[in-house]
């Protein structure tokens, strides 16, 4: 009954309403982090730069030039080699393309190299592979644009939702200091601590759980950028509010 009592008062009320908001935000920032790192994801098979060699070298000697851009670039992730033979392969595959490489008697293909590039070199470089174009091997140079401002977009987003989520946890931190100073000045049981936290743990759980409803009810696609049901941070940003807020008191005035 003594905990009943202490559990269902206007104030814990109130501790309550603030852990679901804030627990609410919590699951919010999750989100949209996980719906910029799926569209990340989502863009990052179009980041290859295609080195297209003249013709007149030899799959040999572009095999061997290929493997030795590994260690002319520190950017390069990995590189595909494609020979002549291949590249042909893969043109016969398509119907448009089939009757008209039947009538040639020498293959038209010149070999090329697929390269992967780290992040750095998307986000800084005026072209990833700016550094290859004034090689006698290189005939051409082909990437896309447009994929790699989408992935620019995409990460800027990321770094400043991560700036903004690290400014509210600072400043929920310097708040949780004031619950902690009145929970000391107070002198209140270790009891009384751990029913407000179980508050906040109960306005978090709401939170994550109406967001992931809300979600669901937009759509199935929508309803993959929810946090799990016990998600981590909805669940501490709710706790960590409801500690900042230990010994608030609510008095009616008549």
């Amino acid at each position: 009954m003594q905990i009943r009592t202490r559990l269902f008062t206007p104030a814990n009320a109130h501790v309550l309403m603030v852990s679901f908001i804030l627990g609410g935000v919590g699951a919010l920032m999750i989100g949209l982090q996980q719906s910029l790192r799926t569209a990340e994801q989502a863009i990052r098979p179009e980041l290859n730069v295609a080195v297209i060699l003249q013709a007149g070298v030899t799959d040999q000697d572009a095999a061997l030039w290929a493997r030795g851009l590994l260690s002319t670039d520190p950017e390069i992730a990995a590189v595909n080699f494609v020979s002549r033979e291949q590249a042909l392969q893969k043109a016969q595959g398509n119907p448009a393309l089939v009757k008209s490489l039947l009538l040639l008697r020498e293959n038209p293909f010149p070999a090329s190299v697929i390269l992967t590039y780290n992040d750095r070199a998307w986000l800084e470089r005026p072209e990833p592979a700016l550094a290859f174009k004034a090689l006698p091997q290189v005939q051409e140079i082909r990437w896309d644009p447009e994929a790699r401002s989408v992935f620019r977009s995409l990460r800027q987003w990321r770094a400043w939702l991560a700036r903004l989520t690290t400014f509210a946890l600072l400043m929920l931190f310097i708040w949780c200091f004031f619950g902690i100073y009145r929970f000391l000045m107070m002198k209140a049981s270790v009891a009384q601590l751990f029913i407000q936290l179980g508050i906040g743990l109960i306005g978090g759980s709401l939170a994550v759980t109406t967001w992931g409803l809300a979600l669901r009810g937009i759509g199935n696609d929508a309803a993959l950028y929810k946090p799990a049901p016990l998600s981590f941070w909805p669940l501490l940003t709710a706790m960590m509010a409801a500690l900042a807020t230990f010994g608030w008191q609510v008095s009616d005035e008549n």
